[in-house]
């Protein structure tokens, strides 16, 4: 019910001249377009291991660093306290991984960081380490932490609650956007059912932790007003969240597959017959049957394991996402703004289903449809007019719903519905 993106940081693409930015998250990152003012729609996300990021620091990064002056030519990867140097131009490491405070001159207990990043606009020439409520300067020219340091965020980057302490990343523009920095972080909104702002307590609604974010301007050292409404944080990064939220999206769906698939190599476990009642409508599919479920949730696995080839994120479609078979897998804004995690990967089991279909009869009929769900009544889908649990098993192998709930219930024990019944999962 609100995307759940993590910005961990940004790479500049090539050089800090560069009009395209890397934006990490977990073990992802999507290239940002600063003069489209959205994200690159396809090939995205990309996993940090791709991009020769080598392990650990292919995944929940502190911040990454392109050094400047004399150190032009080297990234520098934060993770857990520790950094590491890599030769750019080779993406190979230079050393071994090592502790980042005596080496930049940090204080001895500043043995984890919120974000690192470099300044922008007068500030180019300085590094940044935030950690707490407090932050260090790092002088490039000097190759020495800047005197005085640290200090309070709050006083000398002139922000408010709650952008106060504890950000998860920086983002520093470029090109028309290169003297801004966003200052990410994770806080607490009361939202409805559609991802909305409502007053605490309003009937339907829910607490989420979703990303907000407030601008500062380096040349003016002040800042330029927050925006903490889960949906104008999609809306205001074109595709940015959508993409992000798909990578963990991508590792949870695979988890539910080779779950299921598991299941369905021993398909007498009193929790498979109990999945495949729910959502296949028989304890005991036939041998044909039982081996059609498997190809097909094999077939669909791979499709996953493939994105992001063929996936795209488009603007201004009126579904979390949507797919023509054997082409291309479609998604919008609603995937961040309607769906949580549990959420969006039903959907990208349920749209691979669409995807890896070849042809011959086939059904849509969602998991909710004419069912109580956590105590809630839904109406019959519109578009299938079918009640969900009135199919056939032979229906039930071509319906994507089927699949997507048969896959999270297997992967998440006990539980029976996620997709658009409960969105916010």
């Amino acid at each position: 019910m609100a995307s759940t993106v993590r910005i961990d940081g940004y790479l500049s693409v090539g050089s800090d001249a560069s009009t395209t930015s890397l934006v990490f998250s977990r073990g992802f990152a999507v290239e940002y377009d600063w003069v489209a003012d959205r994200a690159s729609p396809s090939g995205q996300p990309r996993r940090l291991s791709a991009l020769s990021f080598p392990p650990p620091f292919d995944s929940d990064l502190e911040g990454v660093l392109r050094g400047r002056g004399a150190f032009a030519g080297f990234l520098y990867l934060f993770k857990d306290g520790q950094y590491l140097r890599l030769r750019e131009a080779t993406m190979t490491p230079d050393g071994p991984p090592a502790a980042a405070a005596p080496a930049w001159g940090l204080p001895a207990d500043w043995t984890s960081f919120d974000a690192v990043f470099n300044g922008g606009g007068v500030k180019s020439g300085f590094a940044y380490f935030f950690r707490g409520d407090e932050y260090c300067r790092f002088d490039w020219s000097a190759d020495a932490l800047s005197p005085g340091y640290p200090k309070k965020i709050a006083n000398e980057w002139h922000t408010t609650p709650p952008f106060v302490r504890d950000f998860d990343g920086v983002i520093v523009g470029q090109g028309n956007f290169s003297t801004k920095a966003y200052l990410f972080k994770t806080i607490a909104s009361t939202v409805d059912r559609d991802g909305n702002p409502v007053a605490p307590g309003t009937p339907g609604s829910r607490v989420v932790a979703a990303p907000a974010y407030i601008r500062y301007d380096f040349n003016a050292e002040n800042t330029e007003g927050s925006v903490t409404n889960p949906v104008d944080v999609v809306t205001n990064w074109p595709g940015l969240m959508p993409l992000l939220d798909t990578g963990p999206a991508i590792d949870l769906a695979l988890t539910w597959c080779d779950r299921a698939l598991a299941a369905l190599a021993a398909p007498g476990a009193p929790a498979t017959a109990t999945a495949l009642v729910h959502h296949f409508m028989t304890p005991t599919p036939t041998p044909t049957q039982l081996a059609t479920l498997a190809a097909r949730l094999a077939a669909v696995r791979g499709r996953i394991s493939l994105i992001p080839d063929r996936f795209q994120w488009t603007p201004g479609i009126a579904f979390a996402a949507q797919t023509t078979p054997q082409t291309l897998m479609e998604i919008g804004n609603d995937f961040s703004i309607f769906h949580g995690p549990n959420g969006r990967a039903a959907v990208l089991v349920h749209e691979s289903v669409h995807f890896t279909h070849t042809g011959g009869a086939a059904i849509d009929v969602p998991e909710w449809s004419g069912e109580t769900v956590s105590g809630t009544l839904f109406g019959v889908d519109a578009l299938s007019g079918t009640v969900y649990h009135t199919i056939t098993t032979d229906q039930a192998t071509t319906n994507p719903g089927s699949y997507a709930s048969f896959a999270q219930e297997i992967g998440v024990p006990g539980d029976t519905r996620f997709g658009a019944a409960r969105p916010h999962e």
